[in-house]
């Protein structure tokens, strides 16, 4: 009898530490991104509060015309794109809804080897174990796909504890960026309103804007040598459309296809 009680106590504590799928799916997203020059691209997000906040990378809704998410039923949801933080690649988005299913967030810091699940938008579920953990994220030992940016990374007790972001295809890992940086998503975000590139437009008005100048102000002195040529750029950028070299989409379109590369995936 004594056996049998301290199996099934084993039992218990085994189930209350697996990891459960189904938990996972209620709490995400799928995107639906209409982009400024007209390409569509699919993303993931997670639901992080009851009233409709969720966490998503940046690159995917970076240069977004619209946004509509989809949930586990197949409900579409309008999206507000909140504040954003390009250094760590994330961003807030706001769902009309209340009461919703959202994730418990890690109040522990993860450790080499710890188990972890990724479920994308498509329910392409992955496990693995952190391989390395840096400051502001994880390395994972699986290779997100196409579409799995901006999913949640959760531990055995489907707490979450970061965001996917990217892959490294040469050593067959992904980046997420862990919870602890949720508090650096501050900067607001703002839509680029593109033309046609070929237009005699040299409106250079937003290399003055207060709001802009505050967020690279604050980045200047950054040790991220991404953070720097994306500053150098945005600085060359300007002085060619005041010079009339660039038309304000040209350099729109350039300053987006730099973001991709530098902080995208």
């Amino acid at each position: 009898m004594k056996k049998l009680l301290i199996l099934l106590l084993l039992v218990c504590s085994i189930s209350i530490h697996a990891f459960d799928v189904k938990i996972a799916q209620k709490l995400t997203y799928r995107l639906d991104v209409q982009t400024v020059d007209g390409i569509k691209g699919l993303g993931t997000a997670v639901a992080i509060s009851s009233d409709g906040k969720l966490i998503t990378a940046y690159h995917n809704v970076d240069s977004a015309k619209s946004v509509v998410v989809v949930d586990y039923k197949g409900n579409q949801h309008n999206v507000t794109i909140g504040e954003i933080s390009v250094e760590h690649d994330l961003a807030y988005l706001y769902i009309e809804a209340k009461e919703i299913s959202f994730a418990k967030l890690s109040t522990t810091t993860p450790k080499l080897a710890d188990d972890i699940h990724v479920l994308s938008y498509d329910n392409l579920l992955l496990k693995g174990i952190v391989s390395k953990v840096e400051e502001n994220g994880v390395i994972i030992n699986v290779e997100i796909s196409k579409g799995t940016s901006g999913g949640g990374i959760f531990n055995s007790k489907n707490e979450l504890v970061a965001v996917a972001l990217n892959k490294d295809m040469l050593d067959n890992t992904s980046f997420g960026a862990t919870v602890n940086v949720f508090k650096s998503i501050i900067d607001k975000y703002k839509p680029l309103q593109l033309q046609k590139s070929s237009s005699n437009n040299y409106d250079h008005s937003y290399c003055q804007n207060e709001d802009d100048l505050a967020v690279w102000s604050k980045h200047a002195k950054s040790s991220n040598l991404n953070i720097q040529e994306y500053h150098a750029l945005f600085l060359g950028l300007c002085e060619k459309v005041k010079n009339r070299d660039l038309t304000t989409e040209q350099a729109q379109i350039i300053f987006m296809k730099a973001n991709k590369r530098l902080f995208g995936k």
